[in-house]
């Protein structure tokens, strides 16, 4: 008799193999013969995790899209403004989508191709994805903007994207960061501003990639707030903590570039719910210091541990 563990890792051999084959062939091509040789499972195996070829590869769309509204939500509730709220979540989705190509292209230009349930799908997905940029971002209610711009400014950015990978541009997806920075604020913030957006996120784009995006051993579980992408600010505040502890939020904020104390506090109050930090108050109006819990410095070990690549993407992707 199975084990949980195995089912899970026989599911998610198969989503694995389903994507390698659609990339290669096609949704069209991607019989369940080729799927199960990919995988190095039996045709029973695969039937027992999935009803048929369709469900898994519904199942595969789905998790890419609750993967990109993780990322999406997470960077609008951790930046204090909306414009650092877009820059971090296109941060996010173009590193996902950079450590996953082939998945890339499966979900945004092969998925059309397994006929009208799939495009069905695509449109909820993105039903949701637009519905949560518009409940996260006061700007469209500020400026009395119609949520049709929102739609169009998602619209707009996963054409550029499909585009790049449909005709096999070289280079990676990040590179497209200040472009679609600009993209999306244009319709909200005057010409010098949106300049300015742009070269930030041309900046950060030449920046971040090779020193934010690290692997980290599979033995040791990384919780989410520190395997996005985008979370620098957090994994600089783990690491500078593991370096000087008893610090106070003031010089945490510093070492970690966190300009706001608001953000630092709500920062340092998720890595306290995590278990990853001890917080100890010197008293009324008096400052908090910090250090890490045994957690927090194994965490802490295995960032330092890192040795390039995308941070966890591939096997949080698929977590059942």
């Amino acid at each position: 008799m199975q084990s949980d563990g195995q089912r899970v890792l026989q599911r998610e051999r198969i989503l694995r193999a389903m994507v390698e084959v659609v990339a290669e062939r096609g949704y069209a091509g991607a019989s369940v013969e080729l799927v199960v040789a990919g995988a190095g499972v039996s045709r029973r195996t695969f039937y027992g995790c999935f009803a048929n070829r369709d469900e898994c590869f519904r199942e595969l769309l789905d998790l890419a899209s609750a993967r990109t509204l993780e990322l999406v939500a997470t960077a609008f509730a951790r930046d204090a403004t909306w414009r650092d709220g877009v820059r971090s979540a296109l941060v996010s989705v173009l590193a996902f989508l950079d450590a996953e190509p082939l998945l890339a292209r499966v979900w945004l230009v092969e998925s059309p191709a397994a006929g009208a349930w799939a495009l069905e799908r695509r449109v909820r997905n993105l039903a949701a994805l637009r519905a949560l940029v518009i409940t996260r971002w006061p700007i469209l209610e500020a400026l009395g903007s119609s949520p049709l711009a929102a739609e169009g400014a998602i619209a707009s950015v996963l054409g550029v994207i499909q585009t790049h990978i449909l005709t096999g541009r070289p280079g990676l997806l990040i590179e497209l960061l200040g472009p679609l920075t600009g993209l999306v604020v244009a319709q909200y913030l005057p010409p010098a501003l949106v300049a300015r957006e742009v070269q930030l996120g041309e900046e950060l784009a030449r920046a971040s990639p090779p020193v934010e995006l690290s692997v980290v051993p599979s033995g040791v579980a990384i919780p989410p707030l520190l395997s996005n992408p985008s979370a620098h600010r957090a994994r600089r505040c783990v690491l500078f903590l593991a370096d000087r502890p008893h610090v106070s939020n003031r010089e945490i904020a510093a070492a970690s570039g966190v300009a706001y104390a608001s953000q630092i506090s709500k920062l340092l109050a998720g890595l306290l719910a995590e278990g990853l930090l001890v917080k100890h108050s010197e008293g009324v109006g008096r400052r908090n210091v910090w250090w890490l819990t045994a957690r927090g410095e194994e965490i802490a070990r295995a960032l330092r541990a890192g040795e390039g690549g995308p941070i966890g993407l591939g096997a949080r992707l698929l977590d059942p």
